[in-house]
């Protein structure tokens, strides 16, 4: 599935196998063909992803809104992810 990260600065895209996102509501794993929604990411959380060539990566942020779709999740972060 795609994913592209947003940031008031920068845009990128990644090509991933999964995501791990840390919501107040605890986290979740999206897979590609998950059910379609929106979700929040708070302030002093991360999220995690894995690219299709197994390397992980794990973006820690100042909190964003998650728009997951079947095959495209777009992350849009409030400030620059660090």
């Amino acid at each position: 599935m795609k994913l592209k990260i947003i940031s008031p600065e920068n845009e990128q895209e990644f090509e991933v196998a999964w995501l791990d996102i840390e919501t107040s509501a605890g986290n979740f794993v999206v897979l590609e063909g998950h059910v379609p929604m929106i979700v929040t990411i708070d302030p002093n959380k991360q999220f995690s992803f894995c690219l299709k060539n197994g390397k992980q990566e794990i973006v820690a942020c100042d909190g964003g809104i998650v728009e997951i779709n079947r095959d495209l999740v777009k992350i849009l972060l409030s400030s620059e992810p660090r």
